[in-house]
């Protein structure tokens, strides 16, 4: 081999040795999901509890007994703000239709914004508390074509395009109360 290509050889080597070391850990930092179970969580998902949970009251939270979590039924259509394996307070919502369903799994809150405008719905969406993707708990929407609210007819059933539609006030409570980071569950029906 000439020197031309053994140079480029240790220059690979260092290189790799280099991402290997520095550059990979912060990039599977970065990208481990936001979804990554605590040892605890992980224990009582394994469990399979969560399969009964239908039969008693479904609350995650009241198995995990630290920190704060947001738990939407949506068999029950209910949100539960949790803390420290309590409920603290709990509001009737309208998740996604059979045809825009309601992700459901573990989130946690990525961002939050007093008002978001989604094209999708052509509507502006008050108290905007995003999870995942393009979804969000968010206030009745405010349509932008009659200025008025819409869904309030249908609080407490499936009837959004995904995300979770509060009632006006209970998203504001919600809003002021979750935090960047908050965990989420959404158990299915």
């Amino acid at each position: 081999m000439s020197k031309i290509y053994l140079f480029f050889i240790l220059i690979g080597i260092i290189l790799g040795i280099f991402v290997s070391q520095f550059i990979i850990p912060k990039i599977e930092t970065f990208l481990v999901p936001i979804l990554e179970k605590t040892s605890e969580e992980e224990a009582f998902i394994r469990s399979g509890q969560t399969d009964s949970l239908e039969k008693e009251i479904r609350a995650v939270c009241k198995k995990t007994q630290k920190g704060k979590w947001a738990e939407v039924d949506l068999e029950q259509q209910k949100l539960r703000m949790c803390e420290n394996g309590n409920i603290i307070q709990e509001f009737q919502i309208s998740s996604g239709k059979k045809e825009s369903p309601t992700p459901t799994g573990w989130f946690r809150v990525i961002y939050k914004t007093p008002v978001l405008y989604s094209n999708l719905a052509q509507s502006w969406m008050p108290f905007w508390v995003g999870f995942g993707g393009d979804y969000g708990f968010h206030e009745l929407p405010v349509s932008k074509e009659r200025e008025v609210r819409v869904g309030g007819d249908k609080i407490g059933q499936p009837d959004s395009i995904g995300c979770i539609r509060l009632n006006v006030g209970d998203a504001e409570k919600f809003y002021q109360w979750a935090e960047i980071e908050t965990k989420i569950v959404i158990l299915e029906k």
